[in-house]
C-alpha cells in the first residue's frame, strides 16, 4: 500500500493527513498556534517555530500513528497562509519574523508609492489587479526603508510554502500561483520575475526564486530534512501553493462557473474561469493545476477573527459552559442567535474590524456595529456579526457578476460550515444554495490530493472529482422569504460605507496617533 502526506500551515493553526490509495485517511492530527502582533494592523509569525516548527511537529505526530514504514509515503505536499514576506541571509537564517498577508496593513504608504511611480493604469496592465496590502511588493519597500541594515544582509525571501519545501528539499523554487501575489515584482503577462521593475525600485533581481506550477515536483526530501521530521530521504515533495486554493482543491470546485466559499479567520470567495481580464477590485492567479485558466478571489480581513474577537470578549459565560458541559462556545453562541430573526432586529455590520481588503482594497476602514438601542442583547449582535460577513459575499459576488462571470454552483468549506446558522444566513443573504462536501475538506487534504496527482497515485484530476462527488453532499437552501428581508439590509450595508468611510479614515489616524503616544 502506498501512502500520501499533506500538511497544511494556517495562521492560527496547522493540520497534517495521511491518505491511502483509495484517498482514505489513516492518519490526522491539528495544532494550535498563534500570531504576533507587535502593534495594531501588524501580523508576524515566527518561522522557525511556527511555519518550520509546526511542519517537524505535524508530520512526527502523523508517523506516530501509523504502523508502516515513512519509506510507504511517496509524495508530499504543503500550502501555508499567504502571500508573506520572510527575508533570509547568506546562511539562510531568518532575519526577522515573518510578515503576514493582506491582513497586515503596514505597507499603506508604500502601495502609494508604487502606485505613484508606475501608474495605477500600468500596474493593472501588467498586473492584472491592483496594488494592495495583499501584495508583497510594498511589504519589500516597507523592509528596504525600516529595516536597511536587514535588506543589505538579505539573499532570498519567502512565503510559507517555498520556505518549508526548501527546508525539505533545498531548492528554492515558488509556484505561478502566489508568484502572482508578488506585483509589482511579478509580471502576469510573462509569468516572470520583472527585471525592470526590480531595477527601478532597486530590489535585488536575484533574490526571487525561479518559479514552476503547483503541481510539479519541487525536489526530494533531503538527509537533513529526513534526520529533522522522520520522513524518508529522496521522497518527492510538490511545489505546493497558498492554503486558500488547496482549500478550494479539496472540494473539487474545478469547473467553470463553480463558486467556493472558505469560512476560515478570513473569509474567501472564488471562481473558476477562463477569462483573465484586468481586475480592479479582485485578485486573479493562474489556475494552481489546470493550463488556461484563472482562479478570481477576493479575501476578506476578518470572517473567523470576527466570532473569535467576540467569543473572546463577550462570551466569557459559553466559555466556562464549554468546559463544563463540552459543547463548544461557538456553537452555544449560534444556538442564542438562532432565535433571532433576519436583520438582527435592525443592526447592521461592517466587517472591517482589520481594515479590509477586498473587494474594497481599505486598509483605514474600521469595523461598525449600527443601529444600535436598548432592545438589543448578545444574541442579536453576535447574528449581526454573521450577516456582515454574510454581506461581504454577495458584495464580491455582485462583482463577478458585473465582470459577466456565470455562477454554476456554490460550494462551502471551512470551520464555520461546521454548523447550521452561519451558512444558512449567507445562503439566505446571497440567494444560492450552498452544496458542503460530506468527503473530508481543508487545504491539508488539498495539499495531499495535489501531491497525489503529481506522484501518480491517482490518475488524474477527475478521480478526485469523482471521489469528492460520489460522497453525498449537505445542501443549505436559501430562505427566499428571509431572502428579501437581506436584499434591504444589504442595501443599506453598501450604502453606509460610502457615507461615512472619509470618517472612518480619520479615526483610524486618530487611533495611530493615539497608539503611538502611548508607547
Amino acid at each position: 500500500m502506498r501512502y500520501i502526506l499533506g500538511v497544511d500551515i494556517g495562521t492560527q493553526g496547522s493540520k497534517g493527513v495521511i491518505l491511502n490509495e483509495d484517498l482514505k485517511i489513516v492518519a490526522k492530527t491539528y495544532m494550535e498556534h498563534d500570531y504576533f502582533q507587535p502593534y495594531p494592523n501588524f501580523y508576524e509569525h515566527d518561522v522557525e517555530k511556527i511555519w518550520w516548527g509546526s511542519f517537524k511537529r505535524i508530520v512526527r505526530r502523523l508517523l506516530q500513528q501509523i504502523d508502516f514504514s515513512s519509506e510507504h509515503i511517496i509524495g508530499v505536499g504543503c500550502s501555508g497562509l499567504a502571500p508573506c514576506f520572510l527575508p533570509v541571509d547568506k546562511n539562510d537564517r531568518p532575519l526577522r519574523n515573518a510578515i503576514l498577508y493582506g491582513i497586515d496593513t503596514r505597507a499603506k504608504k508604500e502601495i502609494e508609492e508604487i502606485n505613484k511611480v508606475l501608474g495605477k493604469e500600468y500596474v493593472l496592465n501588467n498586473n492584472k489587479q491592483p496594488i494592495t496590502t495583499q501584495t508583497v511588493g510594498p511589504k519589500i519597500l516597507w523592509y528596504k526603508k525600516n529595516e536597511p541594515e536587514k535588506f543589505k544582509q538579505t539573499k532570498k525571501i519567502f512565503t510559507t510554502t517555498n520556505y518549508v519545501v526548501y527546508k525539505l528539499t533545498g531548492n528554492y523554487v515558488l509556484d505561478y500561483t502566489q508568484a502572482a501575489f508578488f506585483g509589482p515584482f511579478y509580471n502576469f503577462n510573462t509569468h516572470s520575475w520583472d527585471q525592470k521593475i526590480c531595477n527601478l525600485f532597486k530590489i535585488p533581481y536575484k533574490w526571487f526564486p525561479s518559479l514552476k506550477k503547483s503541481i510539479d515536483i519541487a525536489g526530494t526530501i533531503s538527509v537533513q530534512a529526513a534526520a529533522e521530521t522522520g520522513l524518508a530521504k529522496g521522497t518527492p515533495v510538490i511545489i505546493g501553493t497558498a492554503d486558500a486554493l488547496a482549500e478550494v482543491f479539496s472540494t473539487a470546485a474545478f469547473e467553470k462557473g463553480e463558486v467556493t466559499l472558505i469560512y476560515g479567520t478570513t473569509g474567501i470567495i472564488m471562481i473558476n474561469t477562463d477569462k483573465c481580464p484586468i481586475m480592479k477590485e479582485l485578485w486573479i492567479v493562474p489556475h494552481p493545476i489546470t493550463d488556461n485558466a484563472y482562479l478570481v478571489a477576493g479575501g476578506t480581513a476578518a470572517t473567523g477573527a470576527l466570532t473569535k474577537w467576540y467569543r473572546n470578549n463577550f462570551g466569557i459565560i459559553e466559555q466556562a459552559m464549554q468546559e463544563r458541559i463540552n459543547i463548544n462556545a461557538y456553537d452555544l453562541l449560534s444556538k442564542q442567535a438562532e432565535n433571532i430573526s433576519a436583520g438582527s432586529g435592525g443592526l447592521i455590520t461592517l466587517p472591517y474590524f482589520s481594515g479590509e481588503r477586498t473587494p474594497i482594497n481599505d486598509p483605514l476602514a474600521r469595523g461598525l456595529i449600527l443601529g444600535l438601542t436598548v432592545y438589543h442583547t448578545r444574541e442579536h449582535v453576535y447574528r449581526s456579526l454573521l450577516e456582515g460577513t454574510a454581506y461581504s459575499f454577495q458584495h464580491h459576488l455582485d462583482i463577478f457578476k458585473q465582470y459577466g462571470f456565470q455562477i454554476s454552483r456554490v460550494i462551502a468549506c471551512g470551520g464555520g460550515t461546521k454548523g447550521n446558522l452561519w451558512p444558512q444566513i449567507v445562503s439566505d443573504v446571497i440567494g444560492y444554495d450552498q452544496f458542503i462536501p460530506s468527503s473530508p475538506l481543508g487545504a491539508e487534504i488539498g495539499s495531499a490530493y495535489m501531491a497525489a496527482v503529481a506522484t501518480g497515485l491517482v490518475s488524474d484530476l477527475k478521480f478526485i472529482r469523482r471521489f469528492v462527488k460520489n460522497k453525498e453532499s449537505r445542501c443549505i437552501k436559501t430562505n427566499y422569504e428571509n431572502h428579501k428581508i437581506y436584499l434591504e439590509y444589504y442595501r443599506l450595508y453598501r450604502s453606509v460605507y460610502e457615507n461615512i468611510k472619509e470618517d472612518m479614515h480619520q479615526l483610524a489616524i486618530y487611533s495611530e496617533s493615539s497608539i503611538k503616544k502611548e508607547e
